[in-house]
Formats: C-alpha cells, structure tokens, sequence
C-alpha cells in the first residue's frame, strides 16, 4: 500500500471507509435526480401531478419522480456516513452535502428566475435556498483546518476525505445524469 492509502486507513475501520466511500457516489446520483427532476418539473411550470383523485391539468414529465426517490437516498446514505464518520474521526459528509444540495436547487429557481422575469417567486426561493446553503460552507471549510487536539498527519487526512467525497460525488453526478438521461 502507499503511504497515502496507510494514512487514510490507519486507526479506520475498511468496511466504514467504503461505506462512507459508497455513500458519496449515492449522495451524487440522489443529487443529479433531484437537480435533473426539479428541472423538467420547472420546464412545465413548475408543479405537475399524476393519477389519484385529483388529477392535475399539468402531468408530470418523465424523471419527475426520481426527485421523490433521489432526496430520501440521499439523505440516509449521507446520515448513514456522517456516523460512519464520528466513528471512523473522518471529515462529516453532512456538511458539503448540505451546501452543494441547496447550493443546486437554489441555482436551478435563480437560472429559472432570471429567464422569465415575471417569476419573482423563483428568484426569492432561489435566495432563500442560498441563504441555506451558507452555512454549511464554513463548516466544510473548516473541517480541512487542523485542529490542536489532531492526532499528527490528521490534517492531510481530512483534506483527502474532503478530496474523496468531492471525486465520487461528482462520479455519483455523472452515473445519476447519465441515468436520469436514459431514463427520460
């Protein structure tokens, strides 16, 4: 093994660092579908319904549904790693998912928003949803800072682990619009 990978494992349990590991591909795809879902729902309007008694004027377009799937799988894998954390004294993945999760949705009403500008709604949950989002980015950011209580060489372990979540988050994203395009 290289000293880096011995680093990252030293003191770790394996099966809490691939889960942890797991759950940020998880965490990117869930997030792909809720951003990719909340698109094509804003592209008819903004609300849609399918079936039941109340049938809406507006159905929902394809993909709609996987926002309904992608924030609860998202959500309890990354609480799943943020205790997986704790015990493994790696960076909690709650906080960057936090940001980037409302940091995306905010975005989407803002670029909605501004396109139409009689969608001033939009644009307020825009700011709201970024208002959000604030602070967990300190947070995040501060996980990278080293602390005086840290074992030696714990600081360039956090900033792998933050490195780790940010690369298979993004794979995540990849593999959830590459199937939310199929899917659609």
């Amino acid at each position: 093994m290289t000293d880096e990978v011995q680093t990252l494992l030293s003191g770790r349990r394996p099966l809490v660092v691939v889960f942890q590991a797991s759950s940020a591909l998880v965490a990117g795809i869930g997030l792909a579908w809720t951003y990719y879902g909340q698109r094509v729902v804003m592209d008819v309007g903004g609300s849609c319904a399918d079936g039941g008694p109340y049938v809406s004027a507006q159905p929902c377009p394809d993909g709609a549904g996987l926002m309904a799937v992608g924030i609860p799988v998202m959500l309890l894998f990354v609480i799943g790693a943020t205790f997986a954390a704790t015990i493994s004294e790696t960076p909690l993945p709650v906080f960057p998912m936090w940001a980037v999760l409302f940091g995306t949705l905010g975005w989407n009403f803002l670029e909605y928003g501004f396109a139409d500008p009689k969608s001033v709604s939009w644009i307020v949950c825009g700011v709201v949803f970024w208002l959000i989002a604030a602070p967990a980015v300190p947070l995040t950011l501060g996980a990278l800072r080293s602390r005086s209580t840290d074992r030696p060489g714990q600081a360039g372990v956090r900033v792998y682990w933050i490195s780790i979540y940010l690369g298979l988050g993004a794979i995540g994203w990849g593999l959830g619009w590459w199937s939310f395009d199929s899917w659609t």
